[in-house]
């Protein structure tokens, strides 16, 4: 099985592992700009999907987060649920299956007693446990773990766990 977890948002990402929880490919959130602000780019993600199944002769199991409680303004939420929305109909529309994730859900189970609000450096310290090797940056010229890509390879991580 591959199973993929898809970090919600502009800021998201997209992580593929396989059953023995070995990361496959990893990308940041494909994103195009618009004039009003940038949007899921989603042919890149529908591709990335599709290169993901033809390059390994599996179809995977994808884990899409979706929006939890918010408190920023109304525009990061409206933006959470655009993204949500197209790759839900990329899954939806192209037959993958898949679950929608809410954080706590998986957060729960990988980061178990986790306070709210320190899930980012609980789950640096998990996704280094789990995957000592991976340095967790979206470029060579980043020098900062990504926060999205650690989250989507949890999610995934909490997919192969609970074998959905």
């Amino acid at each position: 099985m591959i199973y993929v977890g898809i970090d919600n948002g502009i800021s998201g990402a997209l992580v593929a592992i396989d059953s023995d929880s070995r990361i496959i490919r990893l990308t940041g959130m494909p994103v195009g700009s618009k004039t009003r602000g940038a949007r899921v780019d989603s042919s890149a993600v529908s591709g990335w999907l599709s290169a993901l199944q033809q390059d390994t002769g599996i179809k995977p199991t994808v884990l899409l987060e979706v929006p939890g409680k918010f408190s920023k303004g109304i525009l990061a939420v409206a933006s959470m649920w655009d993204c949500f929305g197209a790759i839900r109909s990329i899954l939806e529309t192209q037959k993958y299956r898949h679950k929608l994730t809410p954080p706590l859900e998986w957060q729960k189970k990988m980061l178990p007693g986790c306070a709210p609000g320190n899930t980012k450096p609980a789950a640096l310290i998990r996704a280094k446990q789990l995957w000592p090797d991976e340095k967790w940056l979206l470029s060579s010229r980043c020098r900062t773990p990504d926060g999205g890509l650690i989250d989507a390879a949890l999610i995934a991580e909490y997919g192969r766990l609970s074998s959905i």
